[in-house]
């Protein structure tokens, strides 16, 4: 008489988990992704599930970097009278690090310092103006 093995599924009947054959395949996961993770007891919960939010922990870099503020001459013309002190007919603005780029127009003569860059376009259209740049 030839016996049959039985299958892995009645052989594993009676262990703990019966080795994951139970739990096989997506449709026990409940959807996409990290889904079905949050229906369940409070002490059942998984270690990256924080206050009801799913957290895995940091991804990516952060840039070393850093940026530098940057501000137009236009806008510096129009605030020259906040930004800067009048000495005779020109402002002296003192810029505190910042870029300073070329759009906008100028047609009061600035005297801007302490800046870390300047581009060549705003550079012409502050000494057209009759301004100055002092680099430090």
């Amino acid at each position: 008489m030839v016996v049959k093995n039985r299958t892995k599924g009645v052989r594993k009947l009676g262990h703990h988990d019966h080795c994951g054959l139970r739990r096989r395949g997506s449709g026990n996961r409940g959807g996409v992704g990290a889904a079905g993770h949050g229906k369940r007891c409070k002490q059942k919960k998984h270690s990256f599930i924080v206050d009801g939010k799913v957290d895995y922990g940091k991804h990516g870099f952060a840039s070393k970097m850093k940026r530098v503020e940057s501000i137009s001459v236009g806008l510096l013309n129009e605030q020259a009278v906040k930004l800067g002190t009048k000495k005779g007919n020109k402002y002296y603005i003192d810029l505190g690090k910042k870029k300073i780029l070329g759009s906008g127009s100028v047609n009061l003569p600035l005297v801007l310092s302490n800046f870390s860059k300047i581009t060549e376009k705003a550079k012409d259209k502050i000494l057209n103006a009759g301004g100055e740049v002092i680099s430090t």
